[in-house]
């Protein structure tokens, strides 16, 4: 009987394979293959000016990373304080109601 074994190298790209491939497809689940081809093609200006790819990237990277470092938590801390708000109002009517109640 012979045994076969599975070079350890192929395991390793095929898992890797696998694994990016599942990355990316979450991320078009997400946010919509529409969506990102609609990004790309904002950006036919700046390929059809001469700029590098690499040179888009960077730029996209830039700006994302502008985005998640103020204007995302700008976001974020502004629904926490929605939330906030509306805790206190529920309150607030509680307390109301309750006033009313004892009158």
């Amino acid at each position: 009987m012979t045994k076969t074994m599975i070079d350890p190298k192929i395991t390793k790209d095929l898992d890797n394979y696998l694994t990016y491939h599942n990355k990316l497809k979450r991320m078009k689940d997400l946010m919509g293959s529409y969506r990102m081809e609609m990004n790309a093609e904002s950006c036919k200006p700046l390929i059809e000016d001469g700029f590098e790819l690499s040179d888009i990237v960077e730029y996209f990277i830039l700006e994302l990373r502008d985005y998640t470092d103020n204007r995302y938590m700008d976001d974020v801390r502004k629904d926490q304080e929605e939330k906030e708000a509306e805790k206190g109002l529920e309150v607030i009517t509680s307390l109301a109601e309750k006033a009313k109640e004892n009158e």
